[in-house]
């Protein structure tokens, strides 16, 4: 089989390896989709010192099963939890599944030399398989990301009438905007980069109200004709510092995304976070969850994510369409790698 390999900075390859054949609790997947994530796009530019498979959002047809793994059937579309929760730790049974991280996970396949998701097959653990029907393989594998903005939507608690704020509108930003006017939001402001105008527009399609270029005005000069009783906040760590600026007495702000060195650091007044009653949650979908009700809800309507796709992508052109992804957002939301 191929497998696309990555090794910083923005060096990749595809080589012929051998297939894995499943143990007893896992399955063989005809890798049918897999698409790209900033995780992907960050182990191209820093973090993939030697050469390393890469790919977790991924979808497929179950090739071959394990005697003991009977979730799933030879022939079933399947969509694979990047990681998923053991069901017997102390935060399992006491429904905290939301903190395990004791199952097997598809990213730390790389760590036992077994390939990811851009490849043509990958084993993984029946524990990772959710089957679905319905849907096509590539807009099945944004159910992934999609997990990721559902937790970002609970984890900062939108509610009925909320005046709400997403700043960074990436998939998982744009698919928590989403979830933001399925719960009954009462206004929502969009916030990104003016040159990031696929963005934008996309933004105003699945609710926004109003749109903020942050490059042309800053949070913290506009004027908002509302209290922000909730901010989600998909970009980089400083923007933190701005939200507790603008957000409402009691606010919310949540908050996922990742950055190394002097970029993770950020300040505020303690002093004033604590008179104004606000919050700040950390959203972390690891594991993964909610595969199940994100299926459920692309299936019957409420969420349309294929719109998301901008781009599609053979396994050989991987490293030509990640290079211009990283270098051209403006004109990118979701790449998928396909394999016919």
């Amino acid at each position: 089989m191929k497998v696309a390999l990555v090794k910083a900075p923005f060096k990749f390859k595809v080589e012929d390896w051998d297939i894995r054949e499943p143990d007893d609790n896992e399955a063989l997947i005809k890798v049918k989709a897999c698409g790209v994530c900033g995780t992907d796009l960050h182990s191209a530019r820093t973090e993939a010192r030697e050469w390393q498979s890469f790919g977790h959002e991924i979808s497929g047809i179950v090739e071959k099963v394990g005697k003991n793994t009977t979730n799933v059937q030879v022939g079933q579309k399947v969509v694979v939890e990047s990681g998923s929760f053991c069901g017997e730790c102390s935060n399992c049974r006491n429904a905290r599944v939301d903190l395990c991280n004791d199952a097997p996970n598809v990213i730390k396949n790389v760590e036992l030399g077994y390939n990811m998701g851009f490849a043509e097959y990958v084993t993984v653990s029946k524990r990772n398989l959710v089957p679905f029907d319905g849907l096509d393989f590539a807009t099945a594998t944004l159910i992934e990301p999609m997990g990721v903005g559902l937790d970002l939507t609970y984890v900062t608690d939108i509610e009925l009438n909320d005046n709400v704020l997403v700043v960074g509108l990436g998939p998982i930003g744009l698919m928590a905007l989403r979830f933001a006017k399925l719960m009954g939001a009462r206004k929502i402001f969009a916030a990104d980069l003016s040159t990031s105008n696929i963005r934008l527009q996309m933004a105003k399609e699945f609710g926004a109200d109003e749109i903020i270029e942050v490059d042309k005005t800053s949070l913290e000069d506009y004027e908002f004709d509302c209290p922000l009783n909730k901010i989600m906040v998909t970009a980089p760590p400083k923007t933190i510092e701005s939200a507790i600026k603008i957000a409402a007495l009691g606010a919310t702000i949540g908050y996922i995304g990742i950055k190394y060195g002097e970029g993770a650091k950020i300040q505020f007044d303690a002093n004033y976070f604590h008179f104004q009653k606000l919050q700040l949650r950390a959203s972390f979908a690891a594991p993964a969850i909610y595969f199940p009700r994100c299926l459920e809800l692309t299936q019957v309507g409420k969420i349309n994510p294929k719109m998301l796709i901008t781009h599609e992508f053979g396994i050989e052109e991987i490293g030509e369409y990640i290079k211009y992804i990283d270098e051209h957002r403006e004109r990118a939301i979701k790449a998928i790698m396909i394999n016919e």
